[in-house]
Protein backbone atom coordinates (compact mmCIF):
# COMPACT_ATOMS: atom_id res chain seq x y z
CA UNK A 1 0.00 0.00 0.00
CA UNK A 2 1.16 3.23 -0.97
CA UNK A 3 0.90 6.21 1.63
CA UNK A 4 1.51 9.74 -0.01
CA UNK A 5 -0.29 13.43 1.00
CA UNK A 6 -3.99 13.51 -0.99
CA UNK A 7 -3.83 17.02 -2.54
CA UNK A 8 -6.72 18.56 -4.49
CA UNK A 9 -6.46 20.85 -7.64
CA UNK A 10 -8.87 23.70 -7.69
CA UNK A 11 -9.72 25.83 -11.27
CA UNK A 12 -12.15 28.49 -11.71
CA UNK A 13 -14.52 29.39 -9.39
CA UNK A 14 -14.32 26.12 -7.35
CA UNK A 15 -11.92 27.96 -5.39
CA UNK A 16 -14.96 29.41 -3.75
CA UNK A 17 -16.62 26.07 -3.08
CA UNK A 18 -14.59 25.00 0.58
CA UNK A 19 -15.65 28.22 1.87
CA UNK A 20 -19.24 28.47 0.69
CA UNK A 21 -19.68 24.99 2.26
CA UNK A 22 -18.16 26.38 4.82
CA UNK A 23 -20.41 29.63 5.42
CA UNK A 24 -23.66 27.16 4.80
CA UNK A 25 -22.65 25.36 7.73
CA UNK A 26 -21.99 27.70 10.31
CA UNK A 27 -25.61 29.34 8.87
CA UNK A 28 -27.72 26.19 9.37
CA UNK A 29 -25.48 25.46 12.52
CA UNK A 30 -26.73 28.96 14.36
CA UNK A 31 -30.54 28.73 13.02
CA UNK A 32 -30.67 25.04 15.15
CA UNK A 33 -28.36 26.35 18.27
CA UNK A 34 -31.38 29.69 18.25
CA UNK A 35 -34.22 27.23 17.78
CA UNK A 36 -33.34 25.05 20.81
CA UNK A 37 -33.35 28.66 22.63
CA UNK A 38 -36.92 28.63 23.40
CA UNK A 39 -39.28 31.86 23.31
CA UNK A 40 -40.46 32.47 27.14
CA UNK A 41 -41.99 35.63 27.76
CA UNK A 42 -41.12 37.78 30.81
CA UNK A 43 -43.82 37.30 32.81
CA UNK A 44 -42.82 33.11 32.73
CA UNK A 45 -38.80 34.04 33.55
CA UNK A 46 -39.78 36.56 36.43
CA UNK A 47 -43.37 36.83 38.45
CA UNK A 48 -44.64 40.32 39.31
CA UNK A 49 -44.14 41.71 42.19
CA UNK A 50 -47.81 42.41 44.13
CA UNK A 51 -48.29 44.86 46.65
CA UNK A 52 -48.92 42.99 49.02
CA UNK A 53 -45.12 41.74 49.08
CA UNK A 54 -42.83 43.55 49.98
CA UNK A 55 -38.79 43.43 48.21
CA UNK A 56 -36.09 41.78 49.64
CA UNK A 57 -32.94 43.19 51.43
CA UNK A 58 -29.90 43.43 49.06
CA UNK A 59 -27.52 40.75 49.82
CA UNK A 60 -24.85 42.40 52.66
CA UNK A 61 -22.21 42.57 49.44
CA UNK A 62 -24.47 44.30 47.75
CA UNK A 63 -24.80 47.04 51.20
CA UNK A 64 -20.78 47.16 51.14
CA UNK A 65 -20.51 47.93 47.53
CA UNK A 66 -22.68 50.97 48.36
CA UNK A 67 -20.47 51.79 51.34
CA UNK A 68 -17.17 51.21 49.19
CA UNK A 69 -18.99 53.55 46.63
CA UNK A 70 -18.64 56.46 48.74
CA UNK A 71 -15.10 56.40 48.16
CA UNK A 72 -15.55 56.06 44.30
CA UNK A 73 -14.03 58.99 42.39
CA UNK A 74 -12.71 61.16 45.30
CA UNK A 75 -9.50 63.23 46.00
CA UNK A 76 -7.63 63.49 49.59
CA UNK A 77 -4.48 64.84 50.49
CA UNK A 78 -2.93 63.52 53.74
CA UNK A 79 -2.79 66.05 56.75
CA UNK A 80 -0.98 63.04 59.27
CA UNK A 81 1.44 59.74 58.36
CA UNK A 82 1.59 57.24 61.13
CA UNK A 83 0.72 59.88 63.63
CA UNK A 84 2.69 62.44 62.50
CA UNK A 85 1.93 65.43 60.68
CA UNK A 86 2.43 65.60 56.83
CA UNK A 87 5.89 67.38 55.94
CA UNK A 88 5.98 70.10 53.02
CA UNK A 89 5.35 66.81 50.40
CA UNK A 90 1.45 67.02 49.24
CA UNK A 91 0.85 63.46 49.28
CA UNK A 92 -2.23 62.25 47.56
CA UNK A 93 -4.94 59.51 47.16
CA UNK A 94 -7.28 59.19 44.60
CA UNK A 95 -10.10 56.61 44.21
CA UNK A 96 -10.74 55.49 40.34
CA UNK A 97 -13.49 53.78 38.72
CA UNK A 98 -12.60 49.73 38.27
CA UNK A 99 -11.08 49.71 41.57
CA UNK A 100 -7.95 51.37 41.35
CA UNK A 101 -6.30 54.37 42.93
CA UNK A 102 -4.04 57.00 41.87
CA UNK A 103 -1.96 60.02 43.67
CA UNK A 104 1.88 61.61 44.35
CA UNK A 105 3.57 60.41 47.37
CA UNK A 106 5.06 63.79 47.54
CA UNK A 107 7.78 63.47 44.33
CA UNK A 108 6.80 60.53 42.51
CA UNK A 109 3.21 59.55 41.45
CA UNK A 110 1.71 56.22 41.84
CA UNK A 111 -1.21 53.67 40.56
CA UNK A 112 -2.08 50.05 41.22
CA UNK A 113 -5.20 48.46 42.25
CA UNK A 114 -7.22 48.42 45.79
CA UNK A 115 -9.92 45.95 47.07
CA UNK A 116 -12.98 47.47 48.98
CA UNK A 117 -15.84 45.58 50.35
CA UNK A 118 -17.53 47.72 53.35
CA UNK A 119 -15.33 49.45 55.72
CA UNK A 120 -12.24 47.02 54.90
CA UNK A 121 -9.74 48.10 52.51
CA UNK A 122 -6.51 46.32 51.01
CA UNK A 123 -3.84 48.10 48.40
CA UNK A 124 -2.62 46.13 45.53
CA UNK A 125 0.83 46.56 44.62
CA UNK A 126 1.25 50.02 43.55
CA UNK A 127 3.51 51.42 40.73
CA UNK A 128 5.57 54.10 41.13
CA UNK A 129 7.57 56.50 39.18
CA UNK A 130 11.35 57.42 40.13
CA UNK A 131 12.34 60.54 40.17
CA UNK A 132 14.97 62.08 42.29
CA UNK A 133 13.26 63.77 45.06
CA UNK A 134 15.06 65.54 48.37
CA UNK A 135 15.26 63.75 51.25
CA UNK A 136 12.59 64.40 53.35
CA UNK A 137 10.00 64.70 50.46
CA UNK A 138 11.60 61.35 49.37
CA UNK A 139 11.32 60.36 53.15
CA UNK A 140 8.04 61.72 53.61
CA UNK A 141 6.94 59.50 50.67
CA UNK A 142 8.67 56.41 51.83
CA UNK A 143 6.10 56.73 54.93
CA UNK A 144 3.17 57.58 53.12
CA UNK A 145 3.37 54.56 50.56
CA UNK A 146 4.30 52.38 53.76
CA UNK A 147 1.08 53.67 55.80
CA UNK A 148 -1.22 52.76 52.60
CA UNK A 149 -0.23 49.43 52.46
CA UNK A 150 -0.79 48.74 56.13
CA UNK A 151 -4.15 50.11 55.85
CA UNK A 152 -6.88 47.63 56.50
CA UNK A 153 -9.90 49.42 57.40
CA UNK A 154 -11.27 53.25 56.43
CA UNK A 155 -13.56 55.59 58.29
CA UNK A 156 -14.82 58.62 56.82
CA UNK A 157 -16.74 61.90 58.64
CA UNK A 158 -17.29 64.93 56.50
CA UNK A 159 -14.29 65.93 54.71
CA UNK A 160 -11.51 63.69 56.68
CA UNK A 161 -10.84 60.40 55.68
CA UNK A 162 -8.75 57.53 57.42
CA UNK A 163 -7.03 54.19 56.61
CA UNK A 164 -6.87 52.21 60.02
CA UNK A 165 -4.39 49.51 60.27
CA UNK A 166 -5.04 45.60 61.55
CA UNK A 167 -5.69 46.87 65.27
CA UNK A 168 -7.52 50.07 64.33
CA UNK A 169 -4.79 52.91 64.63
CA UNK A 170 -5.07 55.58 62.53
CA UNK A 171 -1.89 55.17 60.06
CA UNK A 172 -3.23 57.86 57.61
CA UNK A 173 -5.33 61.01 58.13
CA UNK A 174 -6.60 62.82 55.03
CA UNK A 175 -8.75 65.30 54.21
CA UNK A 176 -11.00 65.46 50.79
CA UNK A 177 -9.77 68.22 48.18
Amino acid sequence: MKRGIATTTYSGNSLLRPIHSLSAGLLALALVLGGCAGTQSAQEVAPAVTESETPAQPPPETRADTLAETLADTEWKAVSILGKPAGSAVSTLAFMPGGRVVGNGGCNGYQGDIALAGNAIEFGLLATTRMMCPPPVNGQETVFLEALGLARSWEKSGDILELLDESSAVVVRLTRQ
